[in-house]
């Protein structure tokens, strides 16, 4: 087990020991696309046609950049370059931009792309579509858009409003926490016995060693605090693992329902910046890799 760094939190009367989950934060692939945009920025002025990562700490940075987010086409005239975001676009619209001659960068996750192109594949095969993944969220709207029909499947109110069709094909938001899918998934099998599923799953490989990381901490700790933003995937799924466990679990900025934790175990969302971590104080600890 790691080293326990002892450290008072603000509110708290006594002290509080702290350990880092091994795994937490961007992982490698999150990085190098922000880095990736970074490198763009510094050329020439750069649009994003949506959020680039649902992070508040990133969109600040990229504001600090000069780069446009959220931008529409009347945008494009004015950036050198279009960069797709981390989580994806409607693909036909990411066409358009290209034949419309406009440089577009894709730094869309690989299982985002892998999400996309099996859709189509499935539709093509003749499955009624599904992404289990959250209604409002940005991926799973790009994912659904390309195939109208497409049914998003949130929780089991969803699988039991569905239309018994001969074939499904599902795949899944990649920042969901994968015991959610993986009860979903299943819940959808056995309401659907008669029909054909074919389902690929497609969450992120990070996101499960932030779970396993966090689950590791779980036997030791009192308490768990999330640095990210509220509503945010990967940060409700690490919420949601601290509390199956019987955790009481909070957002960093609501530090002080942790009050009267003695042990607190620490973890990050898929979008928090390694500066954020860094500032928390706890030198010494392994990082998003990994690593210490």
């Amino acid at each position: 087990m790691n080293a326990v760094m002892s450290k008072k939190i603000v509110g708290a009367r006594q002290t509080v020991e702290f350990q880092l989950a091994t795994v937490l934060g961007m992982d490698a692939e999150a990085k190098q696309a922000l880095e990736l945009l970074e490198r763009e920025a510094r050329v020439g002025p750069v649009a994003v046609p949506g959020i680039f990562m649902p992070d508040a700490g990133v969109r600040a940075k990229l504001r600090r950049l000069g780069v446009i987010e959220e931008a529409d086409e009347s945008d494009f005239s004015r950036v050198k370059s279009v960069v797709l975001p981390f989580g994806g676009v409607p693909m036909r619209d990411k066409r358009r931009w290209q034949e419309s001659g406009w440089k577009v960068v894709d730094t869309r996750s690989q299982q985002v792309r892998r999400a996309q192109v099996a859709l189509g594949l499935l539709r093509m095969e003749g499955a009624q579509t599904l992404i289990i993944g959250r209604h409002d969220d940005a991926e799973t709207l790009a994912l659904a858009s390309d195939y109208p029909g497409t049914i998003v499947l949130e929780d089991t109110t969803d699988i039991a409003r569905m239309r018994y069709a001969p074939a499904f094909g599902a795949v899944c938001q990649t920042t969901l926490s994968p015991r959610r899918v993986a009860w979903l998934s299943q819940q959808l099998r056995l309401r659907y016995r008669d029909a054909k599923l074919s389902f690929l799953d497609t969450v992120a490989p990070a996101m499960a060693q932030r779970e396993r990381a966090l689950e590791a901490l779980c036997s030791w700790c009192d308490g768990v605090m999330v640095l990210g933003d509220r509503g945010e995937s990967t940060v409700e799924a690490l919420l949601e693992t601290a509390k199956r466990l019987g955790k009481p679990a909070a957002l960093h900025e609501d530090a002080a329902e942790l009050n009267g934790c003695r042990r607190l175990a620490v973890t990050a969302g898929g979008f928090v910046l390694p500066e954020m971590i860094d500032s928390l104080g706890l030198s010494g600890y392994p990082d998003s890799t990994g690593r210490k």
